[in-house]
């Protein structure tokens, strides 16, 4: 809750002030119309007044530059200028995001294929902060914005940090439901496991309707309960209450959020591919995997696609990799891959690799049948007429 009285939206050469869109501890949130190119824009304004070498400045700066290192990622939202307004206040002014996963999720818990979807493109993104360098620190169903296209983009930004630096004098504030073990012990300031942690968390929030660790009683759910924080020490793993919820997933988010780092997944590239194996088991739509070509790891022994995914052996296997589109009309044939091309990230419905079996026409059933009875009937006729 912010206690602060909110700020006067500053005027900005070539913007036009329309609306309030939120508040946080340490800016506002306002929605203006830039004048050239046209179109609307959310700039975030900082409450305290820009002077440099403090730590407010510090801050500001590096949201600003980590957002335009990293906002070519489809997944992380763009930015469009960072500076200071006459009133002295700095702000970013960024891409306008119509809505964020932080509105509804408690009353309406969203779908399983939406949710999965949603989890693959975040994990992408922020598989690309880390191999920047930084962690986000903050990631929560607020910091998840659907822009324009419906696209699920990863924000705020303000109190990312280098994967390098354990400086204790950062100043983190942890978003407590969605926050790691070791992070609320102050064990540590954030790491990529923690990070893992709290993407976990966040998606079973939107599954559940919930967060991990709470309990009926809303006092004991607040940032500041020693109570909450004690459940989150432990760690105990809630299967989520919603019927009809598939054992696989509760194993993936199990791990995300095991009670050691060690025990997570090692990082989010490996927390995407998870998910897709999800998607593939349960025949929704593979997400593919945002991941540029020139961060794969080319030290692994195993053979990889571009993408990420290992690539699927094809020996021994009569048919190959195929793409199956659920929509296809009976005896069409799937459409065929190439070989350096991978089944989950291909453009279709849904992918399933294609396993060596044996195919029985109705024909054959039939006629096997009809031999089967002639055997049976012709041994009991001899043993009626005692030859047998």
């Amino acid at each position: 809750m912010v206690s602060r009285l909110p700020i006067m939206p500053p005027e900005i050469a070539g913007l036009t002030y329309i609306a309030p869109l939120g508040r946080g501890g340490f800016a506002d949130v306002f929605l203006y119309k830039q004048s050239m190119p046209s179109r609307e824009v959310a700039v975030k304004v900082f409450v305290k007044k820009f002077q440099a070498n403090t730590a407010s400045a510090v801050s500001f700066l590096a949201e600003a530059n980590n957002l335009a290192k990293l906002g070519s990622h489809p997944n992380i939202v763009n930015i469009w200028d960072a500076n200071i307004s006459r009133e002295g206040n700095s702000f970013i002014s960024m891409e306008y995001c119509p809505t964020s996963l932080g509105k509804n999720w408690r009353q309406t818990p969203m779908s399983l294929s939406e949710v999965l979807d949603i989890g693959v493109q975040i994990a992408c993104a922020l598989e690309t902060v880390h191999r920047a360098g930084l962690l986000h620190r903050d990631i929560k169903p607020s910091n998840i914005l659907i822009n324009a296209f419906g696209t699920p983009v990863l924000s705020d930004f303000g109190i990312a940090g280098e994967i390098s630096s354990q400086d204790t004098t950062d100043q983190v504030a942890m978003s407590l439901p969605w926050s790691s073990p070791e992070v609320v012990a102050m064990q540590t300031l954030g790491t990529v496991a923690s990070d893992v942690w709290s993407l976990g968390a966040t998606l079973y929030s939107l599954l559940a309707g919930r967060t991990p660790f709470e309990v009926d009683d809303p006092r004991q759910n607040e940032n500041e309960n020693e109570k909450l924080k004690g459940r989150i020490l432990k760690a105990i793993y809630t299967p989520i209450a919603r019927g009809g919820m598939p054992r696989i997933v509760e194993e993936v988010l199990n791990k995300a959020m095991a009670k050691h780092p060690k025990d997570r997944y090692g990082s989010m590239q490996e927390f995407a591919m998870a998910l897709n194996e999800v998607q593939a088991a349960l025949q929704f739509m593979v997400t593919r995997l945002s991941i540029s070509m020139k961060s794969i790891d080319t030290d692994s022994t195993v053979e990889k696609y571009p993408c990420g995914h290992p690539k699927v052996s094809l020996e021994g296997v009569d048919v190959g990799v195929y793409v199956q589109p659920t929509t296809r009309r009976r005896g069409s044939n799937p459409t065929p891959l190439d070989k350096d091309q991978c089944p989950r990230c291909a453009s279709a419905d849904s992918f399933v690799p294609a396993k060596k079996g044996i195919s029985v026409s109705p024909l054959t059933l039939i006629l096997g049948g009809a031999v089967v009875l002639g055997f049976v009937a012709t041994i009991l006729i001899l043993q009626a007429t005692g030859r047998l």
